[in-house]
């Protein structure tokens, strides 16, 4: 099962309207190309299970900008449940680290229900290393165990269990001469509390303001000249953004403000967010 299990990126995030969205693909449309598992529209959903702790430390790390901070979440595409991708997410100083391993999306929902039984049960995370830990692991039909393992290590360290469900649509492209460079429009953000599972489909409630989409550019070197012309051109800057923390922003903060991300009013098409 050949799998991408390791990497590491630099990630530049940019709240934008539906309509500068549209000018923009039209800028970019000389440099790149569309991903090849899109739909006719140029999209595919993304929905991913987020796990975290009574504390809500996961969250907490985000919104207070630990350096170093780590999230577990499980992944598919579209409506594919014989491939789903288990990852565990550092970030340290701006740069994004990825730890993921591939299975199918029932064997992944065992794994979760198992692991949350082992927190209840009083493991810590040193009784991952056992003998039958270790063939319990095995038993996965998984890319890698031992990436498996280490994410494992993580849950009992962290105490995480399985909290909601974050959802949307993904425009993504690729950079034709370099593809390591990728830049995606992500918008109708939706989330959900109950029913984490995610071979029942990819409702929940919305998060970010209507036509409103995220911009990310990922790159493991600096951006090419033509792509920060682009940006600068409608007067963007970075701003902090999580998809997870969006739904406790938008529970915590007052619902009859336009909010986006963590404390990101948006303006008006071209002009910069207030933070």
């Amino acid at each position: 099962m050949a799998v991408i299990e390791n990497f590491s990126r630099y990630e530049f995030k940019f709240p934008v309207s539906f309509d500068v969205m549209e000018q923009m693909l039209e800028d970019l449309k000389p440099y790149v190309s569309i991903d090849q598992h899109a739909d006719s529209n140029g999209c595919y959903t993304i929905s991913s299970i987020y796990l975290e702790n009574e504390d809500l430390d996961c969250f907490a790390e985000t919104m207070n900008g630990v350096d170093y901070r780590q999230k577990v979440r499980l992944r598919i595409y579209g409506t594919n449940t014989d491939k789903s991708f288990i990852e565990l997410k550092s970030k340290y100083n701006g740069l994004v680290i990825k730890r993921r391993a591939v299975l199918p999306l029932s064997e992944a929902m065992d794994f979760l229900r198992q692991t949350e039984k082992q927190i209840n049960d009083g493991w810590e995370k040193n009784d991952i290393f056992t003998d039958d830990n270790q063939k319990w692991l095995e038993s996965f039909n998984v890319s890698s165990c031992q990436i498996l393992k280490e994410i494992q290590y993580a849950i009992i360290s962290k105490r995480l269990k399985a909290k909601n469900v974050v959802s949307y649509e993904r425009v993504a492209l690729f950079d034709k001469s370099s593809p390591e460079l990728r830049i995606t429009f992500d918008f109708n953000i939706r989330t959900r509390w109950m029913d984490l599972d995610l071979a029942h489909g990819s409702y929940g409630d919305e998060v970010n303001p209507p036509k409103v989409a995220v911009l990310e550019l990922k790159t493991g070197k600096k951006l090419p000249l033509w792509l920060v012309q682009i940006v600068s051109k409608y007067g963007y800057r970075n701003q902090t953004f999580s998809k997870y923390c969006s739904h406790y922003v938008k529970m915590l903060m007052d619902k009859n403000e336009t909010l986006y991300g963590e404390y990101i009013k948006f303006g008006h098409a071209g002009e910069e967010t207030d933070v």
